[in-house]
């Protein structure tokens, strides 16, 4: 699902409009202009991430089957909304599912089918309740934006945009939302690929080449997560810092009004009708 959230952007007027109550008409632009972009690219992503669940369903069939935690063959299945997968059996436990919806979403028909779990050797499937959740979490994450999104629409024709507290807190937090559904959605894709590097041709356990020790792995990870250590709270410490000075003002110059008594007598001159200075 999409990068983008309110928080990133909205995040600064936000806590401007919401908290300091100054440079209030900087904030309304701010807030304003986030919302009409997210109104385009919210709905847009979830077109796209349609279109990519087709191409999944066409080329790597044994990825969409885990999401779905989908373990047989059959036409007119089901949307599991929720369930607890029990790969030792082959089945969901306590699945909470809407008659009909997962074929229309994922073939776009009440009819169509998508290969089920079974139908792929049991070394040839990937995990199965890690997509399972993650996929969920990233989906819940942008129709949870969208329904903010809306919620805008609604509140701008209201003109309450600007003056609802509980709008602007939900709006601030959404911030870290978006970032959780991006690692949600890497999750889906890289655990729902295995065992496969290139799928049906690579396993991941023979693209490792030979020289490739696990202190090797182990170092490489531990310094990019060193890096983002360093890089993600710095940047949140002087986004807040910035949040708390808000937007940088030109002192105004305002020439002094002198006053008391003139220094000497205001002389005035008459000039004949028709003469000028």
């Amino acid at each position: 699902m999409v990068g983008l959230s309110l928080g990133p952007r909205g995040w600064p007027c936000v806590c401007t409009l919401h908290h300091q109550g100054r440079s209030i008409e900087e904030a309304r632009v701010m807030l304003s202009m986030t919302l009409w972009l997210l109104t385009f690219l919210v709905p847009l992503q979830i077109f796209l991430g349609d279109q990519h669940g087709l191409n999944t369903a066409a080329y790597q069939p044994a990825k969409l089957a885990a999401i779905e935690a989908r373990w047989d063959t059959q036409p007119s299945f089901p949307l599991t909304l929720f369930a607890i997968p029990d790969p030792a059996n082959e089945t969901n436990r306590y699945a909470i599912e809407v008659p009909y919806l997962g074929s229309l979403i994922l073939t776009h028909s009440l009819h169509g089918e998508i290969k089920g779990l079974k139908t792929f050797r049991p070394e040839d499937r990937p995990p199965v309740a890690i997509p399972f959740f993650a996929f969920r979490i990233m989906v819940g994450i942008g129709f949870l934006m969208l329904a903010v999104v809306a919620t805008s629409w609604w509140l701008r024709y209201r003109h309450r945009l600007f003056d609802s507290p509980w709008f602007l807190r939900l709006c601030l937090a959404m911030g870290p939302l978006g970032f959780v559904a991006v690692l949600a959605g890497w999750t889906t894709t890289e655990v729902g690929r295995q065992p496969w590097t290139v799928y049906g041709m690579l396993r991941t356990v023979d693209s490792t080449p030979p020289s490739l020790t696990g202190g090797d792995v182990l170092a490489s990870l531990m310094a990019y997560m060193a890096v983002y250590l360093i890089i993600y709270p710095s940047a949140a410490v002087i986004a807040a810092r910035l949040v708390r000075n808000g937007p940088a003002t030109a002192p105004e110059s305002v020439a002094p009004i002198e006053s008391g008594r003139p220094s000497a007598p205001v002389n005035v001159e008459l000039l004949p009708e028709g003469k000028t200075l």
